[in-house]
């Protein structure tokens, strides 16, 4: 998996390294990199989800093809969810201030944020596994049961990007700001 914040670091180029050197400017340029890697960890996680969603609505017509109307309704709450999920990603705000900003959040806490927004790409796996056997078990008697384990997933997922904004309270960046 690509470590977005590790990639930043490594691309910057001579200018740049000469001002990490300087004090104070390399923590400013530090937290840029953490902000820049979180903004590209979430832009990437909705598109997965985004083409995850895709793949499920497909699904869902196979599903009714295969006679599966009477699962319509756990289809839909596992949709709406899966849309919540990505909605709240894409519209996240970044959580930490910029280098002007009244309130300043260490470099520990943004790199905390990261960690917890790295942490999402595990309900990515269980996602596609999960509709992976969605798709093996479409006409069988086991989709009640691949449904329900979905349903787990995105609720988890929903519930686990909550826990990220009450973090985001306890790190003391005032109101939440929006990427630019």
């Amino acid at each position: 998996m690509t470590d977005f914040y590790q990639k930043i670091s490594q691309e910057s180029g001579s200018l740049e390294d000469l001002a990490r050197k300087m004090p104070g400017f390399g923590g400013y340029l530090k937290r840029n990199d953490r902000r820049a890697a979180d903004r590209l960890l979430r832009e990437r996680l909705v598109r997965v989800f985004e083409e995850q969603l895709t793949r499920f609505t497909r699904l869902q017509r196979d599903l009714v093809e295969a006679g599966g109307l009477r699962y319509m309704e756990r289809v839909q709450s596992i949709d709406t969810g899966l849309r919540t999920f990505i909605d709240r990603v894409k519209t996240a705000s970044s959580g930490y201030a910029g280098a002007f900003d009244a309130i300043k959040v260490d470099e520990e806490d943004i790199q905390k944020l990261y960690a917890f927004d790295n942490a999402l790409l595990t309900y990515q796996d269980q996602l596609i596994a999960g509709l992976n056997q969605l798709e093996e078990s479409i006409g069988t008697d086991g989709v009640a049961g691949v449904l329900r384990q979905l349903e787990s997933v995105v609720a988890d997922a929903n519930n686990t990007f909550k826990r990220r904004a009450e973090a985001l309270q306890t790190l003391g960046t005032g109101p939440l700001e929006a990427d630019e």
